[in-house]
């Protein structure tokens, strides 16, 4: 019973490992590594760049600052959507965007994102 219990918590750890391993690997290949936002005047430009792109891509659905309600749900600018959410998304719909661009959207939708 004992080599069970330590041969079924090995297991569940080598799982655990391997599943944060694909994840962090998938997430490295959708340019979404942690980037700090360095200073006040770098997020400045970052937040303008996304709200330019947001507008010209995605305001037509969800309105400027996500406020428009949709067929699909409420509007997304309460979704309370996580960080994580929001980056998934944004990479998924700006596809052929470069890194930079996409977490400058991703920025600027979680700066109007009403969070739970």
């Amino acid at each position: 019973m004992r080599k069970r219990v330590t041969v079924g918590a090995v297991l569940l750890l080598l799982t655990l490992s391997v599943t944060e391993l694909v994840h962090a690997r998938h997430d490295a290949r959708l340019g979404l590594q942690a980037k700090p936002v360095a200073t006040d005047e770098e997020r400045g430009r970052l937040l303008a760049t996304g709200k330019k792109i947001f507008v010209e891509r995605c305001a037509k659905c969800h309105d400027e600052r996500g406020d428009k309600p949709l067929k699909t749900g409420p509007p997304l600018s309460q979704r309370g959507l996580s960080d994580e959410e929001i980056a998934r998304t944004v990479s998924g719909r700006l596809k052929d965007a470069p890194d930079d661009e996409k977490r400058a959207v991703a920025l600027y939708v979680t700066s109007f994102m009403k969070r739970k």
